[in-house]
């Protein structure tokens, strides 16, 4: 089978370049942090300079919710007149020192983002569902308020409770009140498949008209265990990839509309065993980012889906403190996002090298190839793969 030489090569991507390709953008590298920032929770600031100094893009600080200062320093949740308050724990912050360590999260350049709700935890959906329009109001001007001293700008809505009218009210309330209208993100757990999500996007988008900017798939807790997956093991790249094909595409909502969920928009969520108290059934992958041989890798399972979906939001870690290493971990899934390349197999060496001419989408590398079913066969003979190194195996087209 003829193969092209390097200089033909050359010719030919830059032909396929001269028609209009892009770069994929850059995606996302997220992690949940379910610690309130000190002195409210146990973050300290070497905890922050770590995350300032990491891989991870995006940062989502779990919870805040909507509560009634009562005797004793404690709290009614849910309450009246209510205050945000972290993790139903307090809202002192004396010195500053908490606003402090989120600015300078800010100024490395992170975008962070604040979750309502979590698992079991439906104080804030259940004060929106009975309150006034002029108390959701109130207290979305003291959510703005605290956005702006903390330094976040982005909401992160973990439904996973029972008042579906608080869910709306409080979407209505983020379109209603806050100018300009933050980007949005939605965490759906897995149980009956894709249930949660199409009723979550819908109904954020009935309720706001907001689409979300992210969606953070939960495929581990309530993913797993619900879908009857085998917890950390070798099968769950090819698990989490195929339960994301199931989520992509377009669905029909109670009311008649639709809703499509894009790649750029399904940022997949994975846990590690330590996050759900080591229980295998609600884990994708390895309790520490330096890797361990008895789970399957979460960098490994990134490359997998990213593989088959190349224009896919990321990745969504459950979560930070979990972590052993979180440098490492950042770093690793960080490679596995964005490091895939066109690799050509070389008529001279019989050896997968770097692609001629540098084809720097999986689309380029496709249209070159030349071997599969799928390829475009620009080549005219030669054999490429999309991969993250020379010695990962050949890739199936889609």
């Amino acid at each position: 089978m003829q193969r092209f030489t390097s200089a033909s090569l050359v010719a030919v991507v830059a032909l396929f370049l001269s028609v209009g390709a892009t770069n994929a953008a850059d995606k996302v590298n997220l992690t949940y942090v379910e610690e309130a920032p000190s002195p409210i929770g146990k973050l300290t600031q070497t905890d922050f300079d770590n995350m300032a100094a990491s891989d991870f893009t995006h940062f989502v600080f779990a919870f805040i919710n909507f509560c009634t200062p009562a005797t004793g320093g404690n709290f009614t949740c849910p309450g009246t007149d209510p205050v945000i308050v972290w993790n139903i724990k307090g809202i002192d912050d004396p010195n500053g020192a908490a606003k402090a360590m989120m600015k300078g999260l800010a100024d490395a350049g992170k975008t962070i983002y604040v979750s309502i709700g979590g698992a079991q935890n439906d104080e804030t959906w259940s004060y929106f569902a009975n309150a006034t329009t002029s108390e959701r109001a109130t207290a979305m001007a003291k959510l703005e308020t605290f956005m702006t001293d903390y330094h976040v700008t982005c909401i992160d809505l973990d439904f996973e409770t029972s008042s579906n009218s608080g869910y709306n009210n409080f979407a209505a309330a983020i379109a209603n009140n806050l100018s300009p209208t933050p980007p949005v993100s939605i965490a759906p757990y897995n149980c009956g498949g894709s249930s949660e999500l199409v009723w979550q996007y819908c109904n954020l988008v009935g309720a706001s008209k907001i689409s979300p900017t992210l969606i953070n798939r939960q495929y581990y807790a309530g993913g797993a265990q619900c879908e009857g997956w085998p917890g950390p093991s070798p099968k769950m790249p090819s698990l989490v990839a195929a339960a994301i094909q199931t989520d992509l595409g377009t669905s029909t909502c109670q009311d008649g509309s639709t809703i499509t969920v894009t790649q750029a928009q399904l940022n997949p969520g994975l846990a590690t065993l330590n996050t759900v108290d080591n229980n295998r059934s609600q884990a994708n992958c390895e309790a520490s980012g330096t890797g361990n041989t008895m789970y399957s890798g979460c960098a490994d399972i990134v490359s997998t889906y990213v593989t088959a979906n190349p224009d896919i939001g990321g990745a969504a870690l459950w979560q930070w403190t979990s972590l052993k290493d979180q440098k490492a971990y950042a770093s690793e899934i960080s490679a596995a996002l964005g490091n895939n390349s066109c690799f050509w197999l070389s008529n001279i060496t019989n050896e997968w090298v770097p692609a001629p001419g540098n084809p720097t989408t999986n689309s380029q590398c496709q249209a070159l190839d030349s071997c599969q079913s799928g390829g475009g066969g620009l080549s005219g003979g030669g054999c490429y793969k999309w991969t993250f190194s020379a010695s990962d195996p050949q890739n199936q087209w889609n």
